[in-house]
């Protein structure tokens, strides 16, 4: 059985990019977090504004990187980014 959190803070890089999540207050590198989510060892959500989302893995076209977002269609906000910076 999947276990679900909830990301709650970020920590972005000088580009703007996250690199760290915050769950239950443990920070948490974006590469460890896609892995059990491509294992779907556990899932992930965050929520912003009341509302529930789950966080998916996408790889960068370039670099080829696992990213975490809210959304597969690049036309949407990602809410990840909406989120406080974590401490």
């Amino acid at each position: 059985m999947t276990s679900e959190y909830i990301i709650s803070c970020v920590k972005k890089n000088a580009q703007g990019i996250i690199e760290k999540v915050g769950i239950d207050g443990e920070i948490f590198d974006v590469k460890t977090i896609s892995e059990k989510i491509l294992k779907r060892e556990n899932a992930y959500y965050t929520i912003v504004m009341g509302i529930r989302l789950r966080v998916f893995v996408l790889r960068d076209p370039i670099t080829n990187e696992p990213y975490l977002t809210t959304t597969t269609n690049k036309k949407l906000p990602n809410n990840l980014n909406f989120l406080p910076k974590c401490k």
